[in-house]
């Protein structure tokens, strides 16, 4: 019993350790201000150690955390992008004009941000999401105009919903699972001739009745356009990169957007094997062996048919059969994945043969 708790401990902390990534940030369960550097430890790629920097205080800082209830008070212009901040267990404290630049902060549970001062604001750039996730923005102590989120430059909420010309408040962003935002992904990376799927996720408050606009940039000049909110892609004839953009507009008339993109990858079919020749046997004797060959980094998966049909063998580039048919031999990429558009035809033919015996040996030969 004791053996079994120690290797299910050491799963979970080898797990826990390599969610991690080299640079990430987060609390020591030690109160202060985001530029106090003794509240932070960074992860080094291979444990926690202390920080030398507070995370945004140089470039090159990856996902930050509030953790531990610790409470961490901003009250300055952070100066270097980091990729993200979440909250919880612990408390940001907002108590002076503000920025962070980050795409996205979520405040998961028993996390909060917390505006301490009127006529206080916290910006983020341009397309930044905030998501609640079992968190909260703070709407007391007390809750009013003065007390703003700014996206973009412009002013997304206050905490009350007044002040002229905000669209949402503090309850809007609670409520509606965050601001609105769209996070999109795909079904990539996909292989020439398949067709892409492209999903825009959208969420937060606004996006019940969201519309869409989703363009693209790829090689050749591609052009993409779409307002479906999940469209389909098939059209797709050079392999490469290709970058989606989608944009949604809030379904509560207030014109407001979030715009988000995703990389796609698409490879290319490796070409058809090259048969290694037609065979032909004896019947009763031995079958011989087809072959195929493919280039390196690609393997042969057999057939019975040109188009679907059954996979015989897998992974080969041999394969000897039991009777005399027309088997298919298609190339795969063994990284990406991908198969090559069309099989080769090899062909086995079994013949009845002559039989010429003497006291110790058989011979069969074709007629």
């Amino acid at each position: 019993m004791l053996r079994l708790f120690v290797s299910i401990t050491f799963i979970f902390l080898f797990l826990n350790l390599s969610a991690q990534s080299v640079n990430d940030y987060r609390t020591n369960g030690t109160n202060g201000n985001w530029t106090t550097v003794s509240i932070w430890e960074v992860y080094n790629g291979t444990t926690w150690v202390a920080a030398t920097n507070y995370p945004g205080q140089i470039a090159g800082a990856n996902d930050v955390s509030i953790e531990g209830n610790s409470e961490v008070t901003i009250n300055s212009t952070i100066p270097n992008s980091f990729n993200s901040l979440t909250i919880g267990p612990g408390t940001l404290f907002v108590s002076a004009d503000s920025s962070l630049d980050t795409p996205l902060i979520t405040l998961t549970t028993g996390g909060e941000a917390e505006w301490t001062s009127n006529n206080t604001d916290l910006s983020l750039p341009a397309n930044a999401s905030i998501i609640i996730d079992g968190g909260n923005l703070v709407e007391d102590n007390p809750c009013n105009a003065t007390k703003t989120v700014t996206i973009g430059g412009t002013v997304y909420a206050s905490c009350n919903g007044g002040g002229g010309g905000v669209d949402y408040d503090f309850d809007d962003i609670n409520t509606g699972g965050g601001t609105l935002s769209v996070a999109p992904t795909s079904n990539g990376p996909i292989c020439l001739g398949q067709t892409l799927t492209l999903f825009a996720n959208p969420g937060g408050s606004g996006s019940t009745g969201g519309t869409f606009s989703w363009s693209a940039t790829g090689p050749g000049g591609y052009s993409f356009s779409s307002t479906a909110e999940n469209p389909t892609e098939s059209s797709i004839i050079t392999a490469g990169t290709y970058t989606y953009t989608v944009t949604i507009t809030d379904g509560d008339g207030n014109g407001t957007t979030n715009t988000n993109s995703i990389d796609v990858e698409v490879n290319s079919a490796p070409n058809a094997p090259i048969s290694g020749g037609n065979q032909t046997g004896c019947t009763g004797g031995t079958i011989p062996t087809l072959t195929a060959t493919v280039n390196a980094g690609e393997t042969v998966d057999w057939y019975d048919a040109s188009v679907g049909g059954t996979l015989l063998l897998s992974g080969n580039t041999s394969y000897t059969p039991t009777i005399a048919a027309s088997y298919f031999a298609e190339a795969r990429n063994t990284t990406t994945g991908c198969v090559s558009t069309t099989r080769t035809e090899v062909i086995l033919t079994l013949r009845s043969c002559k039989v010429i015996t003497n006291r110790r040996i058989t011979f069969r030969v074709n007629q």
